[in-house]
Formats: C-alpha cells, structure tokens, sequence
C-alpha cells in the first residue's frame, strides 16, 4: 500500500488502517472473528491511522467502556448530570481575577465525576459535542450574567470551542442568540479555539472569526504552541490572546527550552498586540519567572483550582487577589546567588560577603537553585564545580541559556580542566576561582562581576530606550506618510470633481459669471460669453466687472441679488440676479446668472 497507484496517469497514495484477529485465539466462528478485528480496526484508527493492530482482551474492554460511555452520554443532558467548574485567571501585575474558564464535569449516577479526558473525546467522535458545547455555552453566559446581576465583579468567561462545534454552518447565529437569551454583554464572553482547529480551512476560519469579532466576543488561542501555526496565517486571524500550553509552564523554570518557547511566545504576543496567559502554573517559581517576562495573566492551581459555581462565587465576593511580590524592594539591590552542596562552605561565604551588602542567596542544590532565580532578580552566581545532581559547569550552561544576563562564576576545589574550559569558551563561565580562597581577590571579583552586570543593564535599558524612541519615529513617519497620501488622494479627487463640474458649467443653458472679492471677473461660461458677444470683444474672465458689466448688474453684484431685467448693448434682453459664495464651497466673491427673456422673443 506504501507505493503510489497509477490512475488516468495521476500517482495516488493511499494509507490504510488494519484491524486483525487471529483463530483460534481470537475467535472460534467468523462473527466473532470479525467483531474482534473491526474492535482492533478502530484501535488502529485510535493511534494515527496508517497502521496494523493486533486485537488484544483489553481493546474489548475499552470499548465495552467506550460503549457504555456513549450510551450514558446520550441521556446525560436529559438528566441534568453535567455541571460546570470555573476556573480562575488572574492578572500578574495586579493579583486580581479578571476571567474564567468554564470547564464541563459529568457527575455519572454510577461513575461518580468522570474526567473530561474519557468522556470528550467519546462526545467529539459520537457528534455530541455539539449539543454538550451549546449547553455549556448557555450555561456559562447565564451563569455570568447572574454574578453580575448579583452585583459582582464583571468579568469574563471563556468557552472551549471544539472542532465539531465550529465547524456548524449555524454556528455564529447560535451565539448571538444565546446571547441574546441570556442578556449577556458580548465584551465578557471568550471563545477558545484549538491552534489546530483554526489552521483548517484559513479562509472559512478567518471569515468565521470576523463575525464572531465583530459582535464583540473576545477569540483566544488555546494550548500556543503544540500545533502547527503558520505566523503568516497568524497574524490574520482577529484573535485576542494566546494561551501558553501547560507543558511548557511544567519545566520553564529548569529547561532552557521550555524557557525560551514561552519567552518567545510572550515576546511574540506582546509585538501582535495580544495578550497572554498562562495555564498550569502550579508554583511560586513559575509565577515569578512568568511575571519577569512580563506575561499578561496566569490560571493554575498556584491560585485556585476549577470549583463548582458555588465556590467561585466566594472568590469573587471576597476579592481574593494573588499575593504579589514587592517589585520595588529589590531596585538598588545587588543580589547574589551562592550554590554549593556543602552548608559550612555557603556559611563561610556569606559572613565573608555580608559586609559587602549584597542580598545573599543561598542553595545546596541546582533544583533549589533554579527555584531562587525564578523568584528574585539575581545579578551575580557563584557556583561549585562537584556536586552530586548536576555539576557547576552544566548548570551554569542552562541559567545561561534561561538568564542569559547574569554574571556566572564557579569557585571549586575541583579541576575538570576541559569541562571548565569549554564553559568559559561557550561564555557560560565568566571566572573559575579555586578553594581555598583569597578573601580580598573573592571580593574584588564579584565586585568585578557586579559592575559588569550593571554595565550590561544600563546598556539593555538604554537600547531599549532607543529601540522605543526608533518604533516611536517610525510609527510618526508612517502617520505622517498616511496623512500625506490622504491628502494627496483629497487633492486629486478635488481636481476630478473641478474639472467635471467646470466642464458641466460650460454646457449650461444659462449664463454664469463669477466675481470675485476685487471686482474681477474669474469665471465665465460659454453662454456668458455668448450673450456678451466675445468673439467681438476681448474674453470676459480677467476683465474687471465695472468694465464690462452694465450699471444693473454691477449693482445686483453689490447686494441687491433680487432677479432684474436688462437690455444688453446688443440688444438682448435678459434676467439676471446673484448669489454670494461660500455656503458650501468656502469660495469669497459673487455669482452672477443671466437667463434670456423668453417673453421678450430673444
């Protein structure tokens, strides 16, 4: 099945999913035989398609569960069975709550609650997710329209949005008229969508998104990260937040990589315009890391984790904040890091380096280490070289990788020359110092080290200030450009329009004149040329009115606009009267109009 097959000369590839049951093992007659190996199709399914498995006991007993799953799903709604728990996100600058998710739990009459795990993926593959998912929508509107009705904080409630669910032609009409029903302010619902359900069919998602944008519901990214998003489809879609995976907040503060996906993510967010947040933090030391990166909001079991209706109501009543730590305590601060698996060494150094007034750090483990860094603003680390984790060098190539600013020396009494020297070469080792040391030379190297850090920082600062000043000249250049377009674009839809109404002034039947505030004729029709004889006589514009209008009309131009009759040099007769400018064209000056005296035979 792996090579291509020739159709009309097109290659077509074509992958295939094998269910197979084995006699007598599995099966004595045919029917069961067949049942196993569809039970064993569908496992293959399970695992990705494209595969073969062999039917085993424990595939029948999940789907007997499965089943039984299914069955129970299709009466849970009827029978009221499911619940929501809310989940609450909070602010990392100021500790309060801001939102919620809302997360559906089945309490099964003989299962107890069943976990979203087992029972979601049974209600995506049966189709339904869709009648659950309207469900929980309704009931997480109408839940947060009675907190508010109740005279509680507003905020917002975040809805999943399965892949099903979004795919329904009906679905932006099912919203609004949830909404609707439940009288709730669109600004304080948001939808989640899977990173992978919005790179399905870009155009269709976008289109979908946009409506749902403009009702004024708020669009999030949910688990950032572990798909497949294309930033160039990114940036088009009209989405509010990116969500950080929790498989990335698990080890941010220890992997470098975690680390650096979640940096990224946060830099990369706050450079679109969108916030972020991230789930699963269950630390103090993922909160503070968070918090330094500058990430918008976290939800986690650090705060709080999903509670029933009930008990999300208390956290709202009482206003419980996060406790956040004083930002301004340590400004000024030098503060140091010391690591080494013996206690008497770490006690030594800090009397030695107390005088010096820094903040001193202690860990007897690189595990406790990392926690430390997460949590305070570390300058300068010292570090052994022989401990039994992780040696000095190793952890100080991953802090250099996850903060990258600080100063990093090691101080042993241990020699590894090559790995010390392939640190100090990658510039993960700022100085290797030897025990026993020198008191004097200690000091006068951290000293060293600290002035370094602060150099480095004053440089950061000062070119992110410029960096600031730059994007600010640049967006001020773009809006001068803009307006400068748009200017150019009114001149030339002015002149279009001048040209076509001067072309519809000389096709008149009716004699025009214009004059202007010094008595100079600027404008002149054909028909008022006409009537005044110019192929005869010099042309009218340029000429002063006293010149070459007769007494009536100069003293119509001065005021008197009522309509007159007038016999010209010729000897036509006309009607004439005037009009002063300016009621719609800003223009200074007067109009003279002059019609031929019908009644007169001219």
């Amino acid at each position: 099945m792996s090579e291509p097959f020739d159709v009309e000369g097109h290659e077509l590839f074509v992958t295939c999913s094998i269910g197979i049951a084995l006699y007598p093992r599995d099966g004595e007659d045919s029917q069961t035989l067949l049942k196993n190996a569809d039970t064993a199709l569908y496992r293959a399914k399970d695992l990705g398609r494209n595969n073969a498995q062999f039917y085993t006991a424990e595939m029948n007993v999940k789907a007997m569960e499965r089943l039984m799953l299914e069955n129970g799903l299709r009466h849970a709604l009827e029978r009221n069975e499911f619940l929501l728990h809310y989940q609450p996100q909070v602010d990392l600058r100021s500790g309060e709550i801001t939102g919620m998710e809302a997360l559906v739990r089945w309490q099964h009459p003989e299962l107890g609650l069943v976990s979203p795990v087992r029972f979601i993926p049974v209600a995506e593959d049966s189709g339904l997710i869709i009648s659950l998912g309207e469900w929980v929508l309704r009931t997480a509107c109408a839940q947060n329209k009675a907190w508010q009705r109740a005279g509680l904080k507003p905020i917002s409630v975040a809805v999943n949005l399965s892949a099903r669910q979004f795919r329904q032609p009906n679905l932006v009409e099912m919203v609004a008229g949830i909404l609707r029903e439940t009288e709730l302010d669109p600004a304080h619902l948001e939808l989640e969508l899977t990173e992978s359900l919005v790179m399905q069919n870009i155009e269709v998602t976008i289109a979908t998104l946009d409506r749902l944008k403009a009702m004024g519901i708020k669009l999030s990214i949910d688990d950032f990260g572990t798909g497949y998003s294309s930033l160039s489809y990114l940036k088009r879609f009209p989405i509010h937040t990116l969500k950080i995976d929790q498989s990335f907040v698990r080890d941010i503060t220890t992997d470098p990589d975690d680390a650096a996906i979640a940096k990224a993510i946060i830099s990369m967010a706050h450079d679109l315009q969108l916030r972020v947040i991230a789930e699963g933090v269950e630390t103090e030391e993922q909160k503070s890391f968070l918090q330094q990166r500058h990430c918008d909001d976290m939800q986690g079991f650090f705060f709080s984790k999903p509670v029933p209706a009930e008990d999300f109501e208390v956290l709202l009543r009482e206003r419980r904040c996060l406790q956040m730590a004083d930002s301004t305590a340590a400004l000024g601060q030098r503060t140091l890091l010391l690591l080494d698996d013996e206690e008497n060494i770490l006690t030594s150094l800090t009397r030695l380096l107390r005088r010096d007034g820094y903040e001193i750090l202690k860990a007897t483990s690189a595990a406790a280490a990392f926690d430390l860094l997460a949590g305070h603003p570390v300058g300068v680390i010292i570090s052994d070289q022989r401990m039994p984790e992780m040696n000095g060098t190793e952890f100080l190539r991953r802090v250099k990788q996850i903060y990258p600013d600080t100063v990093r020396m090691v101080l042993s009494g241990y020699t590894d020359l090559k790995s010390v020297t392939d640190a100090i070469n990658e510039g993960a080792v700022y100085k290797f110092l030897t025990k026993p040391w020198d008191d004097d030379l200690l000091r006068a190297n951290i000293q060293e080290a600290f002035q370094r850090y602060e150099l480095a920082q004053d440089n950061q600062r000062l070119s992110n200030e410029m960096a600031s000043i730059n994007e600010e000249l640049n967006r001020a250049k773009r809006e001068l450009e803009k307006r400068v377009e748009q200017k150019a674009s009114e001149a030339r839809h002015n002149v279009g329009v001048l040209q076509i109404s001067q072309e519809m002034l000389e096709y008149l039947s009716v004699g025009v004149i214009g004059v202007g505030e010094d008595g100079l004729i600027a404008v002149a029709n054909r028909k008022a040329n006409e009537l005044f004889d110019v192929e005869k006589r010099q042309p009218l514009v340029g000429c002063f009115a006293l010149e070459r209008l007769p007494a009536a009309m100069i003293e119509c131009l001065a005021g008197a606009g009522e309509r007159r009759s007038q016999r010209l040099e010729n000897g036509r007769n006309v009607i004439f009267w005037s009009h002063a400018m300016g009621a719609s064209s800003g223009s200074e000056g007067r109009v003279l109009v002059i019609v031929p005296n019908e009644e007169s035979g001219d």
